[in-house]
C-alpha cells in the first residue's frame, strides 16, 4: 500500500497549512469529525506555492496544484481624470472572488455585482493620498493581487 498524506488547507484560499504523513484511519476520522478541510493524497507534493484544487462541480478536493496568478483580470487604464465622468474599468472578475476597495468597502463577486468594476472620482484633492485608489483581490487558488489607480486634476 502506498503511503498517504493528509494535506490540511485553508477553506477560503486553498493554501496548504500543514501535512500529516502516513495518515491512518484514526487521523482521517479526526479531520472528518472536526470538519477540518483536508485532501488525502500521495505523499511528496510540493507545499510552498501550492493549494488544494477542488472539482468545479462537486467541490471535492482533487489534488495539489501550483497557486496561479490572476492573469484573467484586465484594466483599461491606470489614470483617470477626477471629473465624475472618466472611468477606470476593471474586468474579468470571477464569481466568488473577494474585492476590497481602499480597505474601506469590500464585497464578493456574484451575479448581482457582476464581473466588472468601474471606478471614478468626482473631486480632485490637493492631498496626494486622496487621489489614489488600491483595489485588493483574493480568490481561491490564486495569489492575492492589488491594482493601484490614480486620479488627476482636470486641465
Amino acid at each position: 500500500m502506498k503511503s498517504s498524506t493528509i494535506y490540511v488547507y485553508e477553506k477560503d484560499s486553498g493554501k496548504i497549512q500543514y501535512t500529516v504523513d502516513n495518515a491512518g484511519p484514526e487521523q482521517i476520522k479526526y479531520y472528518l469529525e472536526d470538519n477540518i478541510p483536508f485532501y488525502l493524497g500521495p505523499s511528496g507534493s510540493r507545499l510552498v506555492g501550492t493549494y488544494v484544487k477542488k472539482d468545479d462541480e462537486t467541490g471535492e478536493p482533487i489534488g495539489v496544484f501550483p497557486i496561479e496568478n490572476m492573469t484573467f483580470i484586465q484594466i483599461n487604464k491606470h489614470v483617470a481624470v477626477a471629473n465624475g465622468t472618466d472611468e477606470i474599468v476593471i474586468s474579468g472578475l470571477k464569481k466568488g472572488m473577494h474585492v476590497n476597495i481602499n480597505k474601506e468597502h469590500s464585497y464578493v463577486v456574484d451575479d448581482e455585482s457582476g464581473t466588472t468594476l468601474e471606478l471614478s472620482c468626482n473631486n480632485f484633492s490637493y492631498a496626494p493620498e486622496h487621489n489614489q485608489m488600491r483595489v485588493y483581490f483574493k480568490a481561491y487558488g490564486y495569489h492575492d493581487s492589488v491594482i493601484s489607480v490614480q486620479f488627476v486634476e482636470e486641465e
